[in-house]
């Protein structure tokens, strides 16, 4: 598993320089670029199977692509230049099929059109990242529901995006009235049973990740008093 972690972390930090000044990403912000790609990359190795080092660095690659879509939505406010930037990476690395995904996605996330408090950009990201990795079929027959789970896992993102993204007045599903009851289904359908279940026994930058995010979902409904 080590392994894997480590050739999706330098698939995502490969593709994040050569992509940088595609990306118009600027001295200052080189640091939180390259951690956020690297970071995404060793969460997005979970998703594959241990030792199966095409499924990691795919992974890799999926995980620059998250990042730079985070750059030309929430770092450069959906600009027309930055989405030209991202749809031509998007046409160099990635089948027709997903740059329709991925694309479809911005125009609806730049119209303010996501569904389900902003769960559904998690749906369509992980079917994405599946299938940029091959493997969506075969984790869709094990895992189930991936729709389901890729809202769950923007759950898991907006809980430890909470703080920053209320201040900044960014979307998040626990900014709105159904906050508790978002926090009780990620306590709830990403228990650690489950979580083993669907991810593996084996430790994992996911799994530890969708453990601090349960973690901290149980403090902030004790917080709310639920």
């Amino acid at each position: 598993m080590i392994l894997t972690h480590i050739v999706a972390a330098l698939s995502a930090f490969i593709r994040s320089v050569q992509y940088a000044r595609v990306l118009s990403i600027t001295r200052r912000e080189r640091v939180r670029y390259l951690k956020k790609s690297i970071r995404l990359g060793l969460c997005y190795a979970g998703f594959g199977v241990p030792w199966n080092l095409q499924e990691a660095w795919k992974a890799g690659e999926a995980a620059f692509l998250s990042c730079a879509y985070d750059v030309v939505t929430d770092w450069q406010y959906f600009d027309e230049k930055a989405r030209n930037a991202f749809a031509s990476i998007l046409s160099e690395l990635s089948e027709p099929e997903l740059q329709e995904l991925a694309l479809t996605l911005y125009d609806k996330d730049s119209n303010n059109q996501i569904s389900e408090n902003g769960l559904e950009r998690g749906a369509v990201a992980l079917r994405f990242i599946l299938k940029m990795m091959g493997c969506e079929k075969q984790r869709e027959a094990r895992w189930g529901d991936l729709t389901d789970l890729g809202e769950l896992l923007q759950i898991v993102d907006d809980v430890f995006d909470y703080e920053d993204d209320a201040a900044a007045g960014e979307q998040n599903c626990l900014t709105t009235a159904k906050r508790d009851i978002y926090l009780s289904r990620l306590i709830e359908h990403l228990s650690s049973q489950n979580t083993r279940r669907l991810f593996g026994d084996t430790p994992s930058v996911l799994v530890l990740a969708i453990g601090h995010a349960r973690k901290k979902a149980r403090a902030l409904l004790s917080d709310s008093g639920t």
